[in-house]
């Protein structure tokens, strides 16, 4: 008995079978912390896919929310290996817009600045919003059936039923790339306009605007200035970003950086797209428009190089030989305006335009097919100049030089043919891809963020324009700019027609 109580044979065995128990229940603890991993990286990728589809449709619109919930539901997720065995293993996860579903969404206006502090339901009671125009952010919380464990309390001895559930914050991004240094200031802003809304109404359809250069002065609606460039570039460089070269710079949706001070002469790099070249340009340096047709001659027309000189408005508006495009029958200062920042009441006369240039005061039918922004608000009621410049290009009344009787006598007004560009030896050559009088800017309220020198902006929108008429020089200072005559064709936001995506780099970003 002695020798058996002092015997160690078989102590191995017996410790394996004391710790078996053990070892198992480390075993399935394991495979349970790893199950519940996996199913929380699944909710968390779900719950981001949610977050970031609702985010991409936040932009202001009055239906943004509704448009949020329709894109969240068409996302498609998963989550596996929350129950052990049976149909629960694979779970398909739908956001739907009801009691019950395993995705709860909130819209709110603003989260904490600090991750470190939550968004808890006092932060949800002051922030959330159901008003598409507020909706900033989209928070998401993703939570199915709970996780079902392999491992036994040892407790209890019952398995445990252990919540998982994943957070995502996501909010709309945007950037505008590649477009020209320049700022506007909303010339709405002191009347109390919404532009969004004055532009879903068609209220900018064919309204000229008269956009002046703010010089030291602050900014005023009408007003136009340069937005800050990386390196702080020279005006020659800011010039040649205005003639059509490549902005390297992309600018935020939310905010812009604008330039101080004055970027003189950028007149002439403007004005390169209308082929005049003028001061440090030739015609191999920048190609113009494929339709320059602006209502200008050349300044001296039997020179042997007469796109040497800067051409000059027709002095007698008022004879059939040349027309460009006129501005509206009454102009109006906005309030607070700066001297030469008008918005146009009225119609402009498009039937002694066409009668001018082509021959005939009526129009033809299928140009009021082509409307840009349509009328329906206080816009021109019938096609912008913008309308009629595409028309012209797009069905071919843009004439070659060889329907010129001579330089000074086109057969029906100004031929639209760029002809400066055409007459020396390696221009580069018009193009219409991309449209050269088609510019890009950012609309800023410049009043309720006066500033002066390099200021930051908080941006309204951005805008493609069209040239409507080359930048004249300064009436008082010839060696200065004066405005620049445009129409806006469409701007970024829930009231533009959406033509920008070209430029405007549209993303949802996860903030949380």
């Amino acid at each position: 008995m002695k020798r058996f109580a002092r015997s160690e044979d078989g102590f191995v065995y017996v410790m394996v079978l004391l710790f078996i128990p053990v070892l198992l229940g480390v075993a399935l603890l394991v495979i349970d912390i790893g199950r519940g991993n996996n199913a929380h990286s699944d909710l968390y990728a779900a719950a981001d896919a949610v977050a970031l589809a609702g985010a991409r449709e936040l932009d202001g619109g009055d239906d943004a929310i509704d448009r949020a919930k329709t894109a969240m539901a068409e996302i498609s997720n998963s989550v596996n290996m929350l129950a052990a065995a049976g149909d629960d293993v694979h779970i398909d996860l739908v956001y739907e817009d009801a009691d019950g579903n395993e995705f709860t969404v909130i819209f709110l206006t603003e989260i904490p600045a600090s991750d470190d502090d939550p968004i808890d339901q006092a932060w949800v009671n002051d922030h959330a919003t159901t008003s598409g125009s507020d909706a900033a952010y989209v928070y998401v919380r993703a939570q199915s059936r709970n996780l079902s464990t392999l491992f036994f309390n040892p407790l209890s001895m019952l398995r445990d039923s252990v919540p998982v559930a994943a957070t995502s914050v996501a909010m709309a991004s945007s950037a505008a790339c590649y477009i020209t240094p320049l700022y506007i200031c909303n010339p709405f802003e002191a009347d109390g306009l919404d532009l969004q809304q004055e532009f879903s109404n068609g209220s900018l359809h064919g309204r000229l605007f008269k956009l002046h250069p703010k010089g030291s002065q602050t900014e005023r609606p009408g007003n136009f200035g340069f937005l800050a460039v990386p390196g702080n570039p020279g005006a020659s460089t800011i010039r040649d970003f205005f003639a059509g070269a490549i902005n390297p710079t992309c600018y935020e949706a939310g905010h812009v950086t604008t330039k101080p001070g004055a970027s003189t002469s950028i007149r002439d790099g403007l004005n390169v797209r209308f082929d005049i070249y003028h001061g440090p340009y030739k015609a191999t340096d920048f190609g113009p428009a494929v339709n320059v047709r602006k209502g200008y001659v050349p300044e001296k027309p039997n020179k042997p190089k007469p796109c040497d000189s800067e051409p000059w408005a027709d002095p007698n508006p008022n004879d059939d030989t040349f027309a460009g495009f006129p501005a509206n029958e009454s102009m109006v200062s906005p309030s607070q305006g700066a001297l030469g920042a008008f918005v146009g009441e009225g119609d402009w006369d498009v039937e002694r335009y066409w009668e001018l240039n082509h021959g005939s005061p009526i129009l033809p039918g299928d140009m009021y097919e082509s409307f840009n922004n349509g009328p329906g608000g206080p816009g021109a009621d019938g096609p912008s100049r913008y309308d009629v410049y595409r028309y012209e290009t797009d069905n071919g009344l843009v004439l070659d030089e060889a329907s010129w009787d001579s330089w000074g006598s086109p057969p029906e007004g100004e031929t639209g043919e760029a002809i400066c560009s055409n007459s020396t030896n390696n221009a580069l050559p018009p193009t219409d891809d991309p449209d050269r009088r088609v510019i890009f800017a950012a609309i800023i309220d410049c009043l309720s963020q006066a500033g002066q020198g390099k200021t930051t902006f908080d941006v309204n929108s951005y805008a493609s324009i069209f040239l409507v008429s080359p930048m004249a020089k300064d009436p008082v200072d010839p060696s200065a700019d004066s405005t620049i005559d445009v129409e806006i064709i469409d701007i970024t936001g829930w009231g533009g027609n959406g033509t920008l995506d070209a430029f405007i780099r549209d993303e949802a970003i996860l903030v949380r």
